[in-house]
C-alpha cells in the first residue's frame, strides 16, 4: 500500500511542478482568463529560465476525467496532503538557472485551489509517505518562514521539498532552499519580465511554457565551445546567441490547438535560425529519402511498400514541421481541422515510421548476419569435405609446378558447394586473370557474397587468414603437373585445437578481393584488426576450424585475434564478450 501511495505522491509532485503529460481535452469555448487567475506572478524572479502555467480546472472538470479513479485521488489528497487535488484550478511553475552552489536548474510552483486550506491539516500526513523529514535546525537555517512541511523523497533527490501556504487558497511547492529565499525576499513590487511574459500569454490558453535564453546563454556557449561538432553542423553552436526565448501555448477550447514560437534576438538572428531549421529539415528529408530508396529496392514486399510510403509523404512531413517567419519570431502552429488533422496524421505516422526504421534495420541486420552465418557454415563443411577427400585442407592458392599462385581456394572447393559444373570449366593450369578464367569473375556463387556487402560484383568478403604458423601459410607448396588441387595444412597440425583456431573471417568491404584471385587476409600481427570489424554491426563473424561460427565483437582485444589466428602458439583462447 505504501508503494501505491508513494507512486501517487510522485505523480502529484510531477503534476504540480511541471507540465502534465496528458494532452488537454477539448473543452467548450471559454473567455480569456484574467491575470489574477494565475497565482504567484509577483513571486517569479527576474532570472527565471523557464516559466509556465496550466489551467488545471479546464481538464479536471472534463467528463472524460470522471472515467479515472478520482475518488482515490481525492481520498489520497485528504489523508496525506490536507487538500483535494481535484479542486486545483491553476498551477504556475518557475525554473531557475544553475548556480555554483546548485549546478542543476531548480524549480518551484505556485498552486491555486478553489477550496480553503487549513494550516493544521496542510500536508499533515506527508510524513507517512516521505523518505525523510527536514529537521527543525535545517528549516530554521534555510526556510524559517515555512508554513507547512519540508520533506525528502527519492523522486527529487537534489534537496528537501517544501510545501508552503501563501494564503487559504494558494500554496507553493519546490526545493526548500530556493523557496526559502523566494519567500524571505517577499513578493516583488512590480512584475518581473518573466512574470510579464506569463501575464501576456494568459489569453485563454490552457497551458503555456516559455524558456528564456539570456540567463543561461553564457553557460550554454561554454558547453558548446568544448564540443567537437563537424561542419556544416558547427553553425548550430550559434543557436544560443541568436535565440531570445522559446514559447509553447496549448489551447483546448472547442478544438485542440498549439503554437510554438522561437523568438530571435533581432530580425537578422531570426533569419539565421530560419536558415538553420530549413537546412536541418532538408538534411532530414534527404536522409529519409535515402533510406526509403534502399527500402524501395528491397526484395521484401512489405519493406518495399514502407519505402514507397516514406517517399510519398516525406515532403508533407517536412512542410508540416517548417515554421513561418513572423517579425522576430518563427511560428509553428497547429489547429484541429480536417485538413491539418490529415497533415498531422501524416507527420505522426511518418515519425512513427522513422522510429520503426531502427527496429526494421536491426531485424534486417540480424537476418543478414544469419544469412552470412549460413554461407560460412557451408564453406566450413566444404573445407572439411575437401579435407576428408585429400587428407588436408586446401591451400589458400592453387599453384603451378613452380609454386606460383594461380587460383583461389574458393575455386578449389567449388565441387564441394554444388558448383562442379563451373569448376570443370576453369583451366586449372592458368591464372585467375587469364583470358579464359576471368570470364568467371562475374559469375561468383552467392555463397561467397555477404548479404550486406557493398563490394563490387565479383568481389568477396569471405577470406582466410594467411600468415606464418597459421592454418593457411603464405607460401603454398608447388602442385605437380596435372593435379587439380593444392593441399595445405591437415587438421592434425592444428596443435591449439580446431575449436580454438581461425579458418575464415568476414572482412570489411574495402578489404574485399576478387573471388577467383589467390588473395586473402594477410595478417599483420602488429595490426591484427586491419580489414576487420565492420562486416556486421559491432564486429564480424568468424569460422573456426571445427566448422563452428562465432560472432567476434569489436570489444575483442588484439591478443585474442593473435591467439585465434595462430594454430600452434600454445596460448589459451579467452573468448571476448559480444
Amino acid at each position: 500500500m505504501r508503494h501505491l501511495c508513494s507512486a501517487l505522491l510522485v505523480g502529484f509532485l510531477t503534476a504540480t511542478m511541471a507540465f502534465p503529460p496528458q494532452l488537454l481535452m477539448a473543452q467548450e469555448a471559454a473567455p480569456p482568463a484574467a491575470v489574477s487567475e494565475l497565482p504567484g506572478l509577483n513571486y517569479v524572479p527576474d532570472n527565471a529560465v523557464g516559466v509556465g502555467y496550466v489551467k488545471a480546472h479546464r481538464f479536471l472538470t472534463n467528463p472524460i476525467v470522471k472515467a479515472y479513479p478520482v475518488e482515490v485521488a481525492e481520498a489520497f489528497g485528504k489523508k496525506y496532503l490536507g487538500l483535494n487535488p481535484m479542486k486545483i484550478t491553476s498551477i504556475t511553475f518557475v525554473i531557475t538557472p544553475p548556480t555554483p552552489d546548485f549546478p542543476s536548474p531548480d524549480m518551484f510552483s505556485i498552486v491555486k485551489t478553489s477550496e480553503s486550506l487549513n494550516e493544521e491539516t496542510f500536508f499533515a500526513g506527508i510524513e507517512e509517505l516521505a523518505d525523510g523529514m527536514a529537521g527543525e535546525d535545517e528549516i530554521e537555517e534555510f526556510f524559517p518562514d515555512l508554513k507547512g512541511k519540508a520533506f525528502y523523497t527519492d523522486a527529487y533527490e537534489f534537496d528537501y521539498l517544501a510545501a508552503h501556504m501563501v494564503d487559504e487558497h494558494t500554496f507553493m511547492l519546490g526545493s526548500m532552499g530556493l523557496m526559502g529565499e523566494i519567500v524571505a525576499a517577499g513578493p516583488n513590487a512590480e512584475l518581473t519580465k518573466p512574470a510579464e511574459t506569463l501575464a501576456a500569454a494568459n489569453d485563454g490558453a490552457d497551458g503555456f511554457i516559455a524558456l528564456n535564453m539570456a540567463p543561461i546563454r553564457d553557460q550554454l556557449n561554454g558547453m558548446l565551445s568544448q564540443q567537437q561538432i563537424p561542419p556544416p553542423f558547427a553553425m548550430y553552436k550559434q543557436v544560443p546567441n541568436y535565440t531570445e526565448s522559446v514559447t509553447l501555448s496549448c489551447y483546448s477550447t472547442n478544438k485542440f490547438a498549439a503554437k510554438l514560437k522561437i523568438n530571435g534576438v533581432d530580425e537578422a538572428a531570426t533569419g539565421r535560425l530560419d536558415d538553420m531549421i530549413g537546412f536541418g529539415l532538408e538534411l532530414a528529408k534527404q536522409a529519409m529519402l535515402s533510406e526509403a530508396d534502399k527500402m524501395v529496392n528491397s526484395e521484401d514486399e512489405v519493406e518495399a511498400a514502407m519505402g514507397r510510403y516514406q517517399v510519398r509523404v516525406s515532403q508533407s512531413m517536412i512542410d508540416a514541421l517548417r515554421p513561418k517567419k513572423e517579425g522576430n519570431s518563427l511560428v509553428l502552429s497547429f489547429e484541429q481541422s480536417e485538413e491539418n488533422i490529415a497533415g498531422a496524421h501524416v507527420a505522426v505516422i511518418g515519425i512513427l515510421v522513422a522510429l520503426l526504421l531502427p527496429a526494421v534495420q536491426a531485424a534486417r541486420s540480424a537476418a543478414r548476419r544469419v544469412q552470412s552465418t549460413n554461407n560460412m557454415r557451408q564453406i566450413g563443411i566444404a573445407m572439411h569435405n575437401f579435407h576428408d577427400t585429400f587428407r588436408g585442407l586446401p591451400a589458400y592458392a592453387k599453384t603451378d609446378a613452380e609454386g606460383k599462385p594461380l587460383l583461389s581456394w574458393r575455386v578449389m572447393i567449388l565441387p564441394f558447394i554444388e558448383q562442379n559444373a563451373m569448376f570443370e570449366q576453369f583451366r586449372m593450369d592458368e591464372p585467375w586473370d587469364s583470358e579464359h578464367n576471368k570470364q568467371f569473375i562475374n559469375q561468383m556463387p552467392e555463397i561467397y557474397r555477404r548479404a550486406n556487402s557493398t563490394a563490387p560484383e565479383g568481389y568477396t568478403t569471405y577470406l582466410v587468414p594467411v600468415g606464418k604458423n597459421m592454418v593457411f601459410e603464405p607460401n603454398p607448396k608447388p602442385t605437380p603437373e596435372g593435379q587439380k588441387f593444392t593441399v595445405g595444412t591437415g587438421l592434425h597440425q592444428i596443435l591449439d585445437g580446431t575449436s580454438n583456431t581461425a579458418m575464415l573471417v568476414e572482412v570489411n568491404d574495402d578489404a574485399a578481393v576478387i573471388w577467383t584471385k589467390p588473395s586473402d587476409l594477410e595478417v599483420d600481427l602488429m595490426n591484427v584488426w586491419k580489414g576487420l570489424g565492420e562486416a556486421q554491426p559491432g564486429g564480424f563473424n568468424g569460422l573456426f576450424c571445427d566448422a563452428s561460427i562465432r560472432f567476434i565483437s569489436k570489444n575483442a582485444g588484439a591478443d585474442f585475434l593473435k591467439n585465434w589466428f595462430q594454430r600452434d602458439d600454445g596460448k589459451p583462447l579467452q573468448f571476448p564478450e559480444e
